[in-house]
C-alpha cells in the first residue's frame, strides 16, 4: 500500500519516576531511567508502515538546529524520505514524559510545540 502522513516529528525524552506526585529531591539517579528517541504522531505512523512494508509519504516540519539534523538522520536510516520534510522552523519541537513503573502506567506528557501551531 501507499500512504500520505502528515503530522508531528519530535525528539521525545521520557524519565522514570519513582511515582506521583513527584517528590522534591533536588538530584536523583535514576540508572538507566533516562532515554532519548524520535517519535510524534506523524512519525510513529510512518515508521510502523515502513516496517509493515508499506510505501509512505510523510510531510512534517523540523528545525534548523541540532535535533532538525537527528531527526533528519532517523529518517534517512528508516528510508523515510524527507521530500516534503520541511526544515522551516527555528527549533524542533521537543517532548518530555514522566512515567511511573509498574501496572499503571501513569504518565505526565509535556509537549513544546515551539512554533508549529
Amino acid at each position: 500500500m501507499k500512504f500520505f502522513i502528515s503530522g508531528l516529528v519530535n525528539v521525545e525524552t521520557n524519565l522514570r519516576i519513582r511515582s506521583f506526585p513527584v517528590a522534591y529531591y533536588p538530584i536523583d539517579y535514576p540508572f538507566f531511567g533516562i532515554n532519548s528517541s524520535i517519535s510524534g504522531v506523524g512519525y510513529n505512523l510512518a515508521a510502523a508502515a515502513r516496517t509493515l512494508g508499506d510505501e509512505v509519504i510523510f510531510s512534517s516540519m523540523i528545525g534548523k538546529d541540532v535535533e532538525g539534523q537527528r531527526i533528519a538522520k532517523t529518517l534517512d536510516e528508516n528510508g523515510i524520505s524527507r521530500n516534503y520534510v520541511f526544515e522551516e522552523l527555528e527549533s524542533t519541537p521537543v517532548s518530555i514524559i514522566l512515567y511511573e513503573p509498574g501496572a499503571d502506567g501513569r504518565r505526565q506528557i509535556y509537549c513544546d510545540l515551539k512554533d508549529i501551531q
